[in-house]
């Protein structure tokens, strides 16, 4: 008999709750909550990133206009240009390939740390089935 079962036949036995039941589900309300909020909280980062992006394209976009009066009397040349070019294309493919990298390594990390949530599930279940096994043998006095 599974320690559902056997929690569901108490309950129903005694018209009362078991102790686990009520952190259980309490705890399962509260974690439940939090993950109703997960959206808000990426939907309300994701407002302020635009913002930010926002700002950095406003910025740029104001550099465009002082450029032309700031590097021109400056006097570089067109190939110190196309060499600083070349090295911030550089720089952000490389930026580019390691957030992949990194965002490919958390991904691994939280695959195996819910694999390893799973197997220890497994292994509290068999080990609570095989517990409440041994409990169903014996013969209490009342």
């Amino acid at each position: 008999m599974s320690n559902k079962l056997i929690t569901q036949h108490k309950e129903s036995e005694n018209n009362s709750i078991s102790v686990c039941d009520l952190l259980k589900n309490n705890t399962v309300k509260i974690i439940r909550k939090y993950e109703t909020q997960t959206p808000i909280y990426v939907q309300m980062y994701s407002n302020y990133y635009d913002e930010y992006l926002h700002s950095l394209e406003e910025i740029f976009g104001t550099c465009y206009i002082s450029e032309k009066n700031f590097f021109d009397n400056l006097g570089l040349d067109e190939k110190t240009l196309i060499a600083a070019d070349k090295f911030w294309n550089d720089f952000t493919e490389t930026t580019i390939s390691n957030i992949d990298i990194y965002t490919n390594f958390r991904k691994t990390q939280f695959d195996m740390m819910v694999t390893g949530m799973k197997t220890l599930n497994d292994f509290v279940q068999m080990g609570m089935d095989y517990y409440a096994e041994i409990l169903s043998h014996i013969n209490y006095k009342k």
